[in-house]
């Protein structure tokens, strides 16, 4: 029996279809597992994004109501709103998911009419209708954050369906995911906060705007403790969080529900406070698990 040898034409040509073909099983793989050109983190992250900055463009707008001279208001008003809707671009842009795609196209529905009410001259008119409307395009945003969580999810298994057999990097990255969206939370609630403080205005205020920065106040100091607690922290992040925690020591509750503070005062604060949890948020989006 004789036996044909290949020659090393043949033999570099097998290895090159060979290395051919584990990038492109690397590149499938990959791209599975990311959410359309970015990450997973990244999507979760611009998407929790999305909740604050309609809490922030609530609050701009009622704070204009009777600061109507600000223009670093004005301003800020004007940036969320293009950043708003160019990050609603990019979500829909990068999936391909049914029920994400609808999700992100109901917040974008809602959004149209929530938008009419923030531009023109400020007035108490609309600044109620934000009042009463914030909040349920913010349940829509939160939708989209939900989503995109299954996605990921669903992008750790298999394309037969069976999941990957590392449960433990499984685990952490549902943790991690948690973490993630608890710190995108508090960055929102950061600027909820202030608008609701700014509903309590006499001339805004309703039978449920002092509840509602009761609770808001109350969500805060409740979910700080699980960042504190983290598995993920590092010496960094604990930097990160003990700013953020310096910052938040100067809310007081009672002067909080007693209105006690200024306009601007408030205003710079939730400022201040979205920026420090934004550091947090970032630093927790780019660990690798």
């Amino acid at each position: 029996m004789k036996i044909k040898f290949l020659n090393q034409k043949n033999t570099t040509t097998l290895i090159v279809l060979f290395v051919c073909v584990c990038s492109l099983t690397s590149i499938n793989g990959q791209t599975k597992h990311k959410y359309g050109v970015m990450t997973f983190n990244k999507a979760i992250n611009i998407a929790e994004k999305q909740g604050m900055l309609l809490q922030r463009m609530g609050k701009d707008y009622l704070y204009m109501v009777e600061n109507s001279d600000d223009s670093k208001a004005s301003k800020d008003l004007l940036t969320n709103k293009i950043i708003f809707e160019k990050q609603n671009e990019i979500l829909l842009k990068n999936t391909d998911n049914k029920v994400t795609k609808a999700k992100i196209q109901k917040a974008n529905s809602m959004w149209s009419a929530f938008k009419k009410l923030i531009v023109g001259t400020p007035n108490f008119d609309n600044a109620k209708k934000i009042i009463d409307q914030n909040t349920d395009i913010l349940y829509a945003t939160e939708g989209v954050v939900n989503s995109i969580t299954v996605e990921s999810k669903n992008a750790n298994t298999h394309l037969t369906g069976q999941l990957s057999s590392d449960d433990a990097y499984l685990e952490k990255d549902k943790a991690l995911k948690k973490i993630l969206a608890i710190c995108g939370r508090q960055r929102m609630l950061t600027q909820r906060l202030a608008l609701y403080y700014l509903a309590n205005d006499a001339t805004l205020k309703d039978k449920n705007t002092e509840q509602m920065l009761k609770n808001v106040y109350n969500e805060i100091e409740g979910i700080n403790t699980p960042l504190l607690i983290s598995d993920f922290d590092n010496d960094e992040i604990d930097q990160k969080i003990a700013e953020a925690l310096a910052l938040w020591d100067l809310v007081k509750k009672d002067k909080l529900m007693k209105l006690a503070y200024d306009d601007k005062e408030i205003y710079n604060l939730s400022n201040n406070l979205t920026k420090a949890y934004n550091a947090i948020i970032t630093l927790y989006e780019h660990i690798e698990i």
